[in-house]
């Protein structure tokens, strides 16, 4: 009934694959200092005088509007030519199957690439980056997408870690 279920098998295989080339946002970060001065004997939610403080409660101090680019890696051009060079060799006999084959590998190439193109610039724009001053005297600038109203002066908590941080307003 099928007489390409082969071709028909690796064109699914193909499209799985090319969606593996799609880039992913820029995580939201967190990035910490220290003042100057700190040794950093501090304990848990106290500082040396036993004062309940919260190491990740603060006021903002600065925003910013970030460019955020997604760059290509060159996997969608290669992923595309393997898969079109695999379909291309399922057509012709020899000397014509080896012109498929190389038809194919390029112009798997050319699309795979423009795929991973396509995904870095839909991935691509603006973020926010907030600079943080902490309670306990460290300052931390925290990177992400959104910004439900954020204002300079705001009292903040950095929620999450390092690399999936975001801000919370106080309650």
């Amino acid at each position: 009934m099928f007489k390409h279920r082969g071709l028909i098998v690796l064109s699914v295989v193909a499209l799985t694959g090319l969606q593996a080339c799609v880039a992913p946002p820029p995580r939201e970060r967190v990035v910490y200092r220290a003042p100057s001065g700190y040794d950093g004997n501090q304990n848990g939610y106290y500082d040396r005088n036993d004062n309940a403080v919260c190491h990740t409660c603060g006021t903002i101090r600065r925003i910013e509007q970030v460019r955020v680019d997604q760059q290509t890696t060159g996997g969608g051009a290669i992923l595309g030519l393997i898969i079109g060079g695999l379909i291309g060799n399922q057509f012709g006999h020899g000397g014509g199957r080896a012109a498929a084959t190389m038809a194919g590998a390029v112009g798997g190439s050319i699309v795979g690439n423009s795929v991973e193109e396509n995904n870095a610039r839909a991935a691509s724009g603006y973020a926010w980056r907030y600079y943080v001053e902490l309670d306990d005297g460290h300052e931390a600038w925290v990177g992400q997408y959104d910004n439900p109203g954020f204002r300079i002066g705001d009292r903040v908590i950095v929620r999450g870690g390092r690399r999936d941080g975001h801000l919370e307003f106080m309650r």
